[in-house]
């Protein structure tokens, strides 16, 4: 008996040790989703704390429409439009005589019932939506119970009050902060794209703000015209790729997701990704896919038979996917000169003593860093290549990105001859400002402007030639008299447009934009840029001959008439003394 008894709890031990340490697992996790929830609902305190300077801790309150926002907010005001792509800096609550008669019909409570009749596809998406039936199937249920019992009650649905508010007098749009309260390690993740700097998407108010040029459009009586930049760079919100009222995961996974922000001029990934082999492949069966399946769980070649941006870019390694498709970036979009060139132009000494980021560094594309990132890049291409031909090709990517940047270097090098004869077709005094050329000095210092560029700001009060990486961009977002000129905006187009065209075609393998639409582009450029300069030196020698011709056409009039007024002066002292001498 005794025997049964022991090997009873021989048996059970096991059995309740493992219970015991699934139990603490259990907790362990709910503990560390309580610290997530903590930080994602913290979101904006977190990733814009107090600066040094205080004129950077801009994003701390909702300030309507009465001022923009970033360093230069007291410049301008915001189109209204902005508060619903920036909300947690620029909302402002409806008001109004019909917003007052729907009080009147609905109670606070008939959210759904008066929507149905004012906004029918908010409410249809929603009903069709995991938010309207969160248990809907067992893998949903299980992601349900987890949310409970982070945020203490019982989920029926998801309503418009636990996104809006309950309070119709406090109505705000969510941001990132509300739906971290119940998708705190979604939003964390997507929270940890600002640890690589930028280009991120957390950072796409603060890209699109900071730069000059966005006020100096507002200064000069422009603010609709930049509707593109405002909702292109309105990404620090989750409804950017999982569209509002949905909010389906799996609309989240497709491409398409990705591609209305991600193409065109600067950054062509969806031409790129769609005329690829690659892309074929998903527009002639990716209607057959699972989309519900969790990218960890999708098996290459069975679940998807040609890789997605999230299938590559959210990859982490090791089996996992993040919220966070930057981790892996090397080139950060291919704007930032790279070590390891011998630059003869002057992007030998970028960043020129500047120290605003993105702009205070070379890029190492072989730190230890990067060469991780490359391998991870290796990984995930192996998964459907061979490992050799994946990492023959990351290769050829970076030897072409030398290629297109020794290219950029010889155009920046046509352009730096002409800023220093200032062989502009109107002279530099003549042109207008760079963008807020007349206060940049003061507003920034030598200490972020560098001395250099701080002294050429003050001593000319704006009127400076910018030319090249990232800031002589500024030709392609503002127009001034006389700036930037043809010579200029040929370079800018060479090097942000063309370039990326070429970067982003051999990225994912799309040879005829590789070519055609971009290293072609990019050597036609070099050679337009070339035939310019030459007709501006010559126009140069030219004006300075005629004016040289000039001052001494000038200097033989001048003398002719002074030779003559003496000739006069001489003639009329003899004419008088004569007829003193004949009147004595």
């Amino acid at each position: 008996m005794k025997f049964h008894r022991m090997r009873a709890v021989l048996i059970a031990i096991p059995f309740l040790m493992c219970v015991f340490f699934s139990n603490v697992k259990e907790v362990k996790a709910e503990a560390n989703l309580k610290e997530l929830q903590k930080k994602a609902t913290s979101y904006y305190e977190i990733l814009y704390p107090n600066e040094p300077l205080p004129m950077w801790d801009w994003l701390g309150a909702n300030v309507g429409l009465e001022k923009g926002a970033g360093p230069w907010m007291e410049l301008y005001k915001p189109v209204p439009l902005q508060m619903y792509w920036f909300p947690g800096r620029h909302y402002v609550k409806p008001d109004g005589t019909y917003y007052d008669q729907l009080l009147e019909r609905f109670k606070p409570t008939d959210c759904v019932t008066c929507h149905e009749e004012v906004t029918p596809g908010f409410v249809n998406d929603w009903k069709d939506s995991t938010h309207a039936n969160p248990k809907k199937s067992p893998q949903f249920a299980e992601k349900t119970q987890q949310i409970e019992k982070l945020i203490g009650r019982e989920l029926k649905e998801v309503t418009c009050s636990d996104c809006h508010g309950k309070d119709h007098k406090e109505l705000h749009m969510p941001t990132p902060a509300h739906c971290g309260e119940c998708h705190p390690k979604e939003v964390t993740e997507f929270m940890g794209e600002r640890e690589r700097g930028r280009p991120n998407h957390i950072d796409g108010l603060m890209a699109n703000v900071v730069p000059p040029w966005y006020p100096e459009m507002f200064r000069r009586g422009y603010p609709a015209a930049q509707f593109g930049c405002d909702l292109c760079h309105a990404t620090d919100r989750c409804n950017i790729c999982h569209s509002r009222h949905k909010f389906a995961a799996a609309e989240g996974r497709r491409p398409e997701a990705c591609m209305s922000c991600h193409m065109g001029f600067d950054h062509p990934d969806a031409e790129t990704y769609s005329e690829s082999k690659m892309g074929y492949i998903y527009h002639m069966e990716g209607e057959h896919w699972d989309w519900e399946k969790p990218l960890a769980e999708v098996v290459p070649g069975k679940d998807y038979r040609t890789p997605t941006c999230q299938f590559c870019h959210f990859d982490q390694g090791n089996g996992t996917f993040a919220h966070n498709p930057v981790t892996k970036g090397v080139w950060r979009m291919g704007t930032i000169p790279p070590k390891g060139i011998e630059y003869k132009s002057s992007l030998k000494d970028y960043p020129y003593g500047i120290n605003l980021p993105p702009m205070n560094y070379k890029l190492d594309v072989y730190s230890p860093e990067n060469k991780k990132r490359s391998e991870q890049w290796v990984n995930v291409c192996s998964k459907c290549h061979s490992p050799r031909f994946a990492r023959l090709y990351r290769e050829n990517l970076d030897e072409f990105m030398f290629e297109m940047w020794r290219l950029q270097d010889r155009a920046q090098g046509i352009l730096d001859e002409i800023v220093a004869l200032d062989a502009f077709e109107v002279p530099i005094k003549k042109r207008d400002i760079f963008p807020l050329g007349d206060i940049l000095a003061d507003a920034l210092g030598p200490g972020l402007l560098g001395e250099a560029v701080y002294s050429a700001f003050k001593t000319t009060g704006g009127k400076v030639p910018v030319i090249g990486p990232i800031l002589g961009l500024y030709g392609v977002f503002m127009t001034g008299k006389n700036n930037p000129s043809q010579i200029e905006l040929e370079y800018a187009n060479m090097w942000f447009g063309d370039k990326a065209h070429a970067y982003k075609g051999v990225a994912h393998g799309q040879q005829d934009i590789a070519w055609w639409y971009g290293a072609a582009k990019v050597y036609q450029g070099i050679n337009k840029l070339e035939s310019q300069a030459e007709q501006l030196k010559k126009l140069k020698k030219l004006d300075e001959l005629l004016e040289s011709k000039k001052r001494k056409g000038l200097a033989g009039i001048l003398g002719s008439i002074i030779g003559g007024v003496a000739v006069l002066m001489i003639s009329a002292a003899i004419w008088k003394k004569r007829r003193d001498a004949s009147q004595q």
